[in-house]
Order: C-alpha cells, then sequence, then structure tokens
C-alpha cells in the first residue's frame, strides 16, 4: 500500500514539474525574442538618428556654401557693376600721382623741338624750369621726353603741356626716369592686350617696363613696386573690370598702367586676399565648425541610447528564467498529506 501510494504522489507531481519547465523555457524564448526585438528596434533607431544628423548636416553646409557663393558673387562684382565710380576713382588716383588733371586737349606730338621750346616757357610752367635751363634742353632729349609723354598718355589718360614739362623734369632735372632704360623696353606695349589677364604671360616684361617707366622713386608717377606673384593678382582683379568695359561696347579707359597704380597701393588685393576670398574661408570656417558640432552631437547622443537600452534589458532576467513558487508550495504539501496518512496507517495497526 505504501509504495502504491509513494508512486501516486511522484506521478502527480511529475506533470506539475514539466508544466513549470515548460513554461519556464517558453518564457525564456519570449524574453531573448523581446531582447533581441529591444535591441534590433533601438539599433535602428540609432541609425534613423544619425541619418537624420547627418541629412541635416549636409543641408545646412550645402545652405552655407549656396549663401557663402551669392556673397562672393555680390562682392566681386561691386566694381564691375559700377564701372564709372571704378574709373573716377582710379583717375582721380592718378591724377594725385602725376599732379597735373585729364584733359581734353592733350599735347601732340607733331610739336618740333623749337615748338616745344617756346611752349615750356610759358608763364604758367615757371615753377618748373628756368628759361636758361630750358634753352639747354637738346632737340633729342625734347623729343624723347615727348615719346615718353605719348606713351604715358596711352597708359593712363591724355595729358597736357603740364604733364609733358613734369615728364622732362624727372628725366632731365631730377633724374628719377632714365631714358636709357626706358628706351629698352619701349618695345613692350601693355596696351596691345585685349585683356589685363593675358599680360601674366608677360609678366616679367610688364614688370621691367614699371619699373624703368614709373620707378617707385619717380618723381612724375611712381608706382608700388610689387613682386611676380603680386602683380598677377593685380591684374587678375583687374580683368573682370576690363571685360565689362569693353562688352558694353566702351574702351578701356583710363589706361591699364592707371589700373594697375591704383590696386598696387591696395594690399587685400596686392596680396590675392579679396573681400570675396576672406568671406569664403569665414564662412568656409563656420560650416566646418557646424559640421563637427553635428557630428559632435550625434556621437555623444549613441552613447545616451546605449545605456538607454542597458536600463530596458536589465528589467528581464539574465538567463529568461521565472521562479514558480506555488509549484514548491504545492509539492510540499502533497508530500505531507502522504506522510500525515502513513503515520495514521500505523498507528491504527
Amino acid at each position: 500500500m505504501k509504495k502504491i501510494l509513494l508512486t501516486c504522489a511522484l506521478l502527480f507531481l511529475f506533470p506539475l514539474n514539466a508544466n513549470a519547465e515548460t513554461e519556464a523555457i517558453n518564457k525564456s524564448e519570449d524574453s531573448t525574442a523581446a531582447t533581441e526585438q529591444t535591441t534590433t528596434d533601438t539599433t535602428s533607431e540609432n541609425q534613423s538618428d544619425s541619418t537624420a544628423t547627418e541629412e541635416s548636416s549636409t543641408t545646412a553646409t550645402s545652405e552655407e556654401t549656396s549663401a557663402t557663393t551669392t556673397s562672393s558673387s555680390e562682392v566681386e562684382n561691386v566694381e564691375v557693376k559700377d564701372i564709372e565710380k571704378a574709373k573716377e576713382k582710379t583717375i582721380k588716383k592718378v591724377e594725385k600721382e602725376m599732379g597735373v588733371k585729364k584733359t581734353d586737349t592733350p599735347v601732340n606730338d607733331e610739336l618740333n623741338p623749337d615748338k616745344l621750346r617756346e611752349t615750356l616757357k610759358d608763364p604758367s610752367l615757371k615753377d618748373y624750369f628756368t628759361e636758361k635751363e630750358i634753352n639747354n634742353f637738346s632737340d633729342q632729349q625734347l623729343t624723347n621726353a615727348m615719346t615718353l609723354c605719348m606713351r604715358m598718355s596711352g597708359d593712363t589718360f591724355g595729358l597736357d603741356i603740364g604733364g609733358y614739362a613734369r615728364i622732362v623734369n624727372a628725366l632731365y632735372k631730377d633724374k628719377t626716369l632714365s631714358w636709357d632704360k626706358i628706351e629698352n623696353i619701349l618695345n613692350f606695349d601693355p596696351n596691345s592686350y585685349s585683356n589685363a589677364i593675358e599680360m601674366i604671360d608677360d609678366i616679367d616684361s610688364l614688370q621691367a617696363y614699371l619699373n624703368a617707366l614709373y620707378p617707385s622713386d619717380s618723381s612724375f608717377m611712381a608706382v608700388r613696386k610689387m613682386s611676380r606673384e603680386e602683380l598677377i593678382n593685380v591684374l587678375k582683379y583687374i580683368s573682370p573690370i576690363q571685360e565689362e568695359m569693353i562688352g558694353t561696347g566702351n574702351s578701356f579707359f583710363p589706361g591699364i598702367i592707371a589700373w594697375i597704380s591704383r590696386y598696387a597701393d591696395d594690399d587685400d588685393i596686392r596680396n590675392g586676399v579679396t573681400p570675396s576670398t576672406t568671406t569664403n574661408d569665414t564662412n568656409s570656417g563656420t560650416t566646418s565648425g557646424q559640421s563637427v558640432s553635428s557630428t559632435n552631437s550625434a556621437e555623444n547622443k549613441a552613447p545616451a541610447d546605449d545605456n538607454k537600452n542597458d536600463k530596458i534589458l536589465g528589467i528581464l532576467p539574465k538567463t529568461g528564467e521565472e521562479r514558480k513558487t506555488w509549484l514548491t508550495v504545492a509539492g510540499v504539501i502533497i508530500l505531507a498529506l502522504i506522510a500525515f496518512i502513513m503515520v495514521r496507517r500505523n498507528r491504527k495497526k
């Protein structure tokens, strides 16, 4: 009888244990699936956030670049759009440098040496030479001075007799100009080029021309001495102005040397750092900073999401198991009942 009761108790408890193990396994699988799903969803969210951040950064960069291009274009075209104002500034700069005004009745090379001497004795020019000095000038010297006057008129604007007198003074009195140097370079004509940019190929000849006719210590018209790179930067800046002026059906005026003289005194233009370039650098730095900031934000956001995942996963059992207390209690009660019955039966016997 005892064996029968023990066997029945074991048979009764076996289904309960099997059921408990099955439920535990199912719970474990469900927990694993939930964990994997949570991880997948979190990863997808991170990827979405990262993609959104990259798209936002790209959009911001594109907008900044567009704004930079627009701003640069406006700055570069300031003088091109207002040619008359640019011409006026250039003419005033040269007039101040030469000490003579632009004239509509320039001196011409048809005057012979005797006529030139007579003209130089005009009372308005008495501050330049005495009558004795004028008479001492040779015919060749006066002719050479006229040749130079004609060239400089083409380089800048028409010169009157006052301009001619100042050239004679620079050549033979102050001697800040040397005819020997000038004569050797006159075969180079900067006015023969259709655009300033074309002179870059002959930059050495242009430098020699400027140093001979417009040295920085000239008492007539001095042009700042520049390196090859500086002179190239100036020519590049002049090029669009010249192109716009000629494109509208006008002649390029004043001459190319007048424009070079004006921009040679501008440190930014001479060094190739025009306002437009400065704007590009600033905007580029700003855009780079925004891109780096966006990237850092995305990187800082990722650890936060990882911590969030850890918290979500932390509320689930690590092995997928769950304790079933009621099964233990039921087993103990059944064993107690069996023991009670067996004790009573023994006492009755």
